[in-house]
């Protein structure tokens, strides 16, 4: 797995460095790499193009160097954290997240969280570099481009906050404030992410038109679809239930793929596809194909456990067409085969990330509704899900019988796709429950990573998780 070893304290370094070049005279670029990665100061926006690039660059971020702590990697070590993967190579990197064991010096833990924070750093950057452009660039343009890095914010703030619980809330790219911030509150943190997805929302667009047409940008309705579900988490049902509705009633972009269309969930633009990236360095692929693929003769290294395994029913559609099988010396192993591609393949459908999708929103509904005593409404959205995947409607009707079977179906629906399984257990209140039994080293405190040893180390103001 490829780790990102450059903290958010080095990017910091990284603007004083640019402001004094430019300070200079200097009116180009800042040459950090290729031009759809490179992120500016503010007074290089002198028109739409520039920031638009900027803009690339923030994406390109998202999708490339940050691929393997927040797609592969968040989907994989969260897994492990829960009961839905396990690594093959015993005693090796990932055995400490399996038992729920890791330590505060864990590079993994420091690298993901290294790279949330990166990410926030530069959409902070381009807030600060458009809010103060004072000519040169449309009105338009700026509403896009604080909307679309509102969202990344948002976006980044979700992970962070649903892995450490408590966490600096850093607003801007000032050196001064970040390097001494204190943990903020979860509560707070959850109200910046609303109120920047309520902004984000207001700014974007309804369609795809700032992704040339592909859903490689987020519009208002990605938005809605983040919304719905940090309202989820949230307990704000009402509000859960409004923004998932509103998605999956815009029925001119969003569908739900047919069963026989299982395979073409993750193929880029496709109907049911709410926001995806593409990353440059993969044509046609994605990371998590590239990774989790395995031939037919070899143990997978990345696999799937048998709690997820028994955990299908029969004839589920999801577990032939999304587990894929190896048989290596007359043992099978199973590893997730959501993603099909894993080189490049020009006469297939290429495939790209996909973070928001239409079948977690039906999940969301269904929860949301549940939980204001709407059973009926829970049980028929619940249903949508099951039946797409060749299954009988649900047969729970109380309540209590009802939330079970939506826990089921995100576990299975959801599986190996950034952290669900691990997010749901926790938000629940069902860590303890499931995970302490069948874990013997399962303790209440490891539902929350610890916050790295290094920036505690950096910053007097950090605190410790409890536990560790």
């Amino acid at each position: 797995m490829k780790t990102i070893h450059l903290s958010y304290r080095l990017y910091l370094v990284t603007l004083v460095v640019s402001l004094a070049l430019l300070s200079s005279g200097c009116k180009k670029f800042i040459d950090v790499g290729a031009p759809n990665s490179q992120l500016v100061s503010s007074t290089v926006y002198t028109n739409d193009a520039t920031l638009k690039s900027a803009l690339a660059g923030l994406f390109s971020q998202m999708a490339n160097e940050t691929s393997s702590n927040l797609q592969f990697g968040l989907s994989f070590v969260t897994g492990n954290s829960a009961d839905e993967m396990k690594f093959y190579i015993p005693n090796e990197t990932y055995d400490g997240f399996n038992s729920n064991t890791i330590f505060e010096n864990d590079v993994t833990v420091q690298n993901m969280w290294n790279s949330y924070y990166a990410l926030i750093y530069k959409a902070n950057l381009i807030i600060e570099g458009v809010q103060s452009s004072k000519e040169g660039l449309t009105a338009a343009m700026k509403t896009e481009a604080i909307a679309e890095a509102k969202f990344v914010r948002a976006y980044h703030y979700f992970y962070l906050t649903n892995l450490w619980g408590d966490v600096p809330l850093a607003l801007s790219t000032d050196a001064a404030i970040n390097n001494t911030l204190s943990r903020s509150p979860q509560a707070q943190i959850y109200q910046q992410i609303i109120q920047d997805l309520k902004d984000a929302k207001d700014g974007l667009q309804a369609d795809y038109s700032y992704g040339g047409g592909e859903r490689i940008k987020p519009n208002k309705y990605a938005a809605n679809a983040l919304l719905a579900r940090v309202y989820l988490y949230t307990g704000d049902y009402a509000n859960a239930q409004a923004n998932a509705a509103t998605v999956i009633a815009y029925t001119t972009l969003y569908n739900m793929l047919p069963s026989s269309g299982l395979s073409g969930i993750f193929v880029k633009n496709n109907a049911e596809a709410i926001f995806q990236l593409n990353a440059s360095g993969f044509v046609g692929f994605t990371q998590e194909g590239q990774t989790y693929a395995q031939g037919s003769t070899q143990v997978p290294m990345y696999q799937l456990s048998s709690y997820l395994l028994n955990a299908f029913e029969k004839n589920d559609k999801r577990f032939s067409g999304w587990v894929a099988r190896s048989t290596y010396q007359g043992a099978d192993y199973y590893y997730p085969a959501k993603y099909k591609q894993k080189l490049q393949n020009t006469t297939a459908l290429a495939e790209y990330s996909t973070y928001l999708r239409l079948g977690e929103q039906y999940l969301i509904l269904a929860e949301a509704k549940a939980m204001q005593n709407d059973l009926a409404g829970a049980v028929s959205d619940i249903n949508v899900i099951r039946n797409r995947a060749g299954l009988s409607n649900t047969t729970a009707t109380s309540k209590a019988d009802i939330l079970l079977a939506i826990e089921q179906e995100r576990r299975i629906e959801l599986f190996a796709e950034y952290g669900h399984r691990w997010n749901d257990l926790r938000r629940t209140g069902r860590a303890n429950a499931v995970l302490g039994a069948i874990k013997p080293t399962w303790k209440a405190y490891a539902a929350l990573y610890p916050i790295p040893r290094t920036e505690r180390m950096n910053n007097n103001n950090l605190s410790q998780n409890q536990g560790y």
